[in-house]
């Protein structure tokens, strides 16, 4: 059952609990550099920019955890194969303040989001950014493992608005799999291989996606009043791609590269947006 669609249960003792707005809860839900997502197996991610700073699940009380690197430990725990392996480690909620959250982001900043203000920012600070200034994404990182045919998904952003689902990916300018990739021997860049897996995903699993996202946002109307008049109809069957141009200098290759893009996914017919990004 775990990963599926009926997992997710608005009467778990976790909402339940966060219902009571535990003061950790609340220095999270002000805190406007983070995200909070609702995940399929009754848990929640909070987020920074995609780093994930705490898992939380409940077990007769609640439970979180972080990366070891985010609380200060970069040695690794031990080696596999000769590569090194880090752990999550458990954070004590009760003991959690602005000043522990603030050095938690630094760490996430530091090792996991880079060259943030570079020409090439991270996807997931894109990502964030998005998040935090438009509240019609109602979930990041939407995963689905279950169909063989379909094969593994995760999905940027789901939006909601005026009563409709859109699922979108999300890719930096930059990104090899918006063209060709001649090392991949294929004449298709990959991007269009995965819009067209979404849309054969969104098409298969039209009833069940509108059944889920119902229940998250049962949840989230219960947890964040932003969401109070929010009501779901209908799933858009087109899957959206979002691309951030985030080009500070313009060149003739670079606009020769936009217009290869642009002409590229208007002939294969994809729903697409390329938005100037400005760090």
């Amino acid at each position: 059952m775990n990963g599926t669609f009926l997992t997710l249960n608005p009467k778990e003792p976790i909402f339940e609990e966060l219902r009571k707005q535990p003061d950790w809860w609340t220095l999270f839900q002000n805190d406007s550099e983070l995200y909070i997502e609702i995940r399929k197996d009754n848990y929640i991610n909070v987020y920074y920019y995609g780093g994930s700073l705490a898992k939380i699940k409940y077990e007769n009380g609640f439970i979180a955890e972080t990366h070891q690197k985010y609380l200060g430990d970069n040695l690794p725990r031990r080696t596999k194969k000769g590569n090194d392996i880090y752990e999550y480690d458990l954070i004590d909620l009760g003991k959690l303040d602005i000043h522990k959250i603030s050095e938690i982001k630094k760490r996430i900043k530091c090792d996991y989001l880079k060259q943030i203000n570079e020409e090439k920012p991270p996807e997931k600070w894109i990502q964030g950014k998005m998040i935090s200034e438009n509240k019609n994404f109602i979930d990041s990182e939407f995963q689905f493992n279950q169909d063989h045919e379909i094969g593994k998904l995760r999905i940027d952003l789901v939006e909601l608005y005026e009563g409709v689902l859109t699922f979108v990916e999300l890719k930096g300018i930059f990104d090899n799999r918006l063209r060709v990739d001649i090392n991949r021997n294929s004449k298709e860049p990959e991007i269009i291989e995965q819009m067209k897996k979404y849309e054969l995903f969104i098409n298969k699993y039209e009833t069940e996606i509108i059944g889920y996202y119902k229940k998250l946002l049962e949840i989230k109307k219960s947890l964040f009043p932003i969401y109070k008049n929010a009501e779901i109809s209908s799933v858009n069957k087109i899957p959206k791609l979002i691309i951030a141009n985030t080009y500070k200098k313009n060149s003739d290759k670079r606009d020769e590269r936009i217009n290869d893009i642009e002409n590229l996914l208007k002939k294969i017919n994809i729903n697409f947006e390329i938005i100037k990004w400005k760090s």
